[in-house]
């Protein structure tokens, strides 16, 4: 897969690129240069297809080029073992599609928990390490931590207004020996995200630490959502026309 930024269709990067230094020079945002045709790979799925399964599938037909079929897998595997959406049907036309059953109920476990596992896999096969800062609050912060936590070459550093990030397991924090770095400081929600802000626009930092974002500027927030709408197809497939 070939991104471009939103403001220089010449710069192209790799899905490599664009996961881990995830803002452009220009101040756009990293989209697909062109449109990926997965018909030939969704076709072959079905209602007994897992999840897991279709988002190991779809990993390897969007990024052919830089992941093998098996990396590729082992990220999906890694990411999301026993999680899964769910498909409620409500009636004879209208359907559901639940995210809450990933490990917080947040429905932005899923991308979190994907984008942590490539990063990771990304890192291992360089060698690296790299670190994502976010400002947050509440149940995202605690998804982030979620998702984030155990990883080797990865760490996290949430920064927050004070008393507004709870939930946290306390074996992930860094002074128990985890990856998760939680920062409060005294003003809202605002200000640490202007803090944040004023991190990233320094371009020594975030080369020197190799900093990125876990926020939806990351294509590595929104490519899993190709997931689980191919999920929800799989389900329907069959019953609807």
């Amino acid at each position: 897969m070939e991104l471009v930024s939103t403001r220089n269709s010449k710069k192209i990067v790799s899905f490599r690129n664009a996961v881990l230094d995830c803002i452009p020079g220009d101040g756009g945002l990293y989209v697909p240069s062109g449109e990926e045709d997965l018909r030939p790979w969704i076709m072959y799925m079905d209602e007994t297809t897992k999840f897991q399964a279709i988002a190991g599938t779809l990993t390897a037909a969007l990024l052919k080029e830089e992941l093998s079929p098996v990396v590729s897998e082992r990220i999906a595997a890694s990411a999301f073992g026993p999680y899964s959406p769910e498909l409620r049907q409500l009636d004879d036309h209208l359907f559901s599609l639940e995210l809450f059953h990933g490990p917080t109920g947040c429905h932005k476990d899923f991308g979190l928990m994907w984008l942590s596992s490539a990063l990771e896999h990304i890192l291992t096969m360089e060698d690296r390490t790299a670190v994502v800062l976010a400002a947050t609050a509440g149940v995202t912060g605690r998804s982030m931590a979620a998702a984030f936590s155990g990883k080797k070459r990865l760490k996290m550093i949430l920064v927050f207004a004070r008393g507004t990030l709870a939930g946290l397991d306390p074996k992930d924090l860094a002074w128990n020996g985890g990856n998760i770095w939680p920062v409060e400081v005294d003003g809202n929600l605002q200000e640490a995200q202007n803090l944040v802000r004023s991190v990233y626009s320094e371009r020594d930092l975030v080369e020197r630490y190799g900093l990125t974002l876990a926020n939806t500027m990351n294509i590595g927030r929104l490519l899993p959502q190709v997931f689980f709408y191919m999920y929800a197809f799989t389900r329907i497939r069959k019953k609807v026309h």
